[in-house]
């Protein structure tokens, strides 16, 4: 069965991008591009929302890699792996390959986990993790908590109805003082 692995970053406040959906707070040592690599190594599928799907199909096509930021895998990964973007309403999708899901987010996503294909991976897209959560279909949290406070912002889980018990796999901090959390459901 496939697994599916939510990648986000928060603020210790809980936020992963603040109201006017800015991210100029995320910053990444070596040891979160490692991070992400062992993630991005383990997936064939990238699971996105319409907002953050158009955000990162702004940047990563142009991207380019720098020695105090991003290297060739990263960026290979991104721009050449599958994704999925759940919405009704977006028209285009440039960021290649890319196919819009008009079905439920919920119903696609748990076919897909019955299917063959490597992991799946969910970044930002705020609207769609929450879905995913409440519907326990998120098998891995990777959390990276940022050492900021934003006081506002967009809450990275929204779920009134329930309670998610995990169980702490690893936790790792890395030198800019960001911990990495690796949760999985506990029941």
């Amino acid at each position: 069965m496939r697994r599916v692995i939510l990648d986000t970053i928060i603020s210790l406040d809980g936020y992963y991008t603040t109201p006017k959906n800015e991210i100029d707070w995320f910053d990444f040592d070596l040891g979160e591009i490692e991070w992400s690599k062992e993630i991005l190594r383990r997936v064939d599928t990238m699971l996105y929302g319409r907002v953050t799907y158009e955000e990162f199909s702004a940047f990563w096509p142009r991207a380019t890699p720098s020695s105090d930021g991003f290297d060739h895998e990263i960026i290979g990964q991104l721009n050449g792996t599958k994704k999925l973007v759940f919405s009704r309403t977006i028209q285009a999708l440039p960021w290649q390959p890319a196919e819009a899901v008009r079905e439920d987010p919920v119903a696609a996503v748990a076919k897909l986990k019955e299917g063959t294909g490597k992991d799946m991976v969910v970044v930002g897209s705020g609207t769609l993790v929450s879905a995913l959560v409440k519907a326990r279909l998120v098998d891995e949290y990777r959390l990276r908590v940022r050492p900021i406070i934003l006081g506002a912002g967009k809450p990275a889980f929204i779920d009134r109805e329930s309670r998610h018990k995990l169980e702490l796999i690893e936790a790792k901090t890395f030198g800019d003082g960001v911990v990495g959390l690796h949760y999985e459901p506990a029941d």
